[in-house]
């Protein structure tokens, strides 16, 4: 940062805040205008009066406007938006943040938003980043996994508004586990298609299963078809567990539990337990994403944010493809630097 941005800062402090206010909200008019008022509401946290605000303000500024079917975005408020989001991303620090814990990672990219920890706000600022990074790299007829979790469920909540290529077809990257259907990777899948005029391919299967089934059902058609459709996937988007949660949330005895704990067992991903080195301590006896599988796919993005899951995702990455792209929070960047200090991939 130079000197004449630190000074504007030191006398203006609100300023990055108050600029990423305002440009969150001019990008979303810009995404999905035409649009009123009160489907703005709520987003970086505002009310109904401040969304007002923010809106009359553009729109004097001459970067939106206001007709009866809803506001859009002017082709001078194109051009702003374009040339602040570099400078946002400087301001607030959360650039150089990304780059450094980058480094540390050993991964393609490190994309981290404001906030924390583990909000419905911080989350929906996750998913947003995350569905720009998709319709950065996707196109039309691209194939993407999805697991479950409540992360991964909001970048479907967000995918209508991203502009994705249409033609996309989703999968759910395994079977389900049960609980909240909205966080099913199954259900994700489905609505990642709906909200983005593409295709579904669905997975109906129990996550974990008994070794005796899994041979029977490996040649069914719907599996046969899902199997088909892996070999072919292009992005994975998946959250990043803590290993024991997970366990507990699957219905795991303590004994389970116990023998996790005493191994180290750090995190949980695609069915896998992994220790702080990364290492696989237990693996379920599921149907899907296989590792060799996951290990081909071109553009990996995990999606994970909040400062209980720094350990979980440094013990991840430890294993992960290099071109992972990772999306996460700044709570949970600053813990993953304070815990990992000078070790590197």
């Amino acid at each position: 940062m130079d000197a004449v941005t630190q000074s504007l800062l030191s006398v203006l402090p609100e300023m990055p805040e108050l600029l990423s206010v305002r440009c969150s909200i001019l990008t979303a008019i810009r995404q999905e205008g035409p649009v009123g008022r009160r489907s703005l509401v709520g987003r970086e946290g505002l009310s109904e009066r401040e969304v007002r605000a923010v809106c009359d303000l553009l729109r004097k500024q001459g970067l939106i406007t206001a007709e009866t079917s809803g506001m859009k975005v002017t082709p001078e408020g194109e051009r702003v938006l374009d040339l602040l989001q570099p400078v946002i991303r400087r301001w607030t620090g959360l650039e150089e943040l990304g780059t450094e814990l980058c480094r540390k990672l050993g991964i393609q990219k490190v994309m981290v938003v404001p906030g924390g920890d583990d909000d419905d706000l911080t989350k929906h600022r996750m998913a947003r980043a995350a569905c720009g990074h998709m319709a950065g790299v996707l196109q039309g007829g691209a194939v993407v996994a999805v697991t479950g979790g409540s992360t991964v469920a909001a970048v479907a909540d967000e995918a209508a508004a991203a502009g994705l290529p249409e033609g996309i077809r989703f999968i759910a990257a395994r079977g389900g586990t049960g609980g909240d259907v909205k966080s099913q990777a199954n259900m994700i899948a489905a609505m990642l298609a709906a909200a983005t005029a593409g295709d579904w391919t669905p997975l109906h299967l129990p996550e974990t299963l008994a070794e005796t089934s899994i041979g029977p059902l490996m040649e069914e058609p719907s599996v046969m078809e899902a199997m088909a459709v892996y070999d072919r996937t292009d992005c994975i988007v998946h959250g990043i567990g803590d290993a024991i949660e997970l366990a507990r949330r699957r219905g795991a005895d303590e004994e389970t539990l116990e023998k996790l704990a005493a191994e180290g067992a750090a995190a949980e991903a695609f069915g896998y337990y992994l220790g702080r080195d990364g290492s696989v301590i237990h693996r379920l006896r599921t149907i899907g994403l296989s590792r060799s599988q996951i290990d081909r796919i071109p553009h990996p993005l995990a999606v994970a944010g909040g400062t209980e899951k720094a350990s979980p995702i440094l013990a991840y990455m430890k294993q992960a493809p290099e071109r992972t792209v990772l999306v996460t929070d700044e709570a949970a960047a600053r813990e993953m630097l304070r815990l990992s200090g000078g070790e590197t991939k």
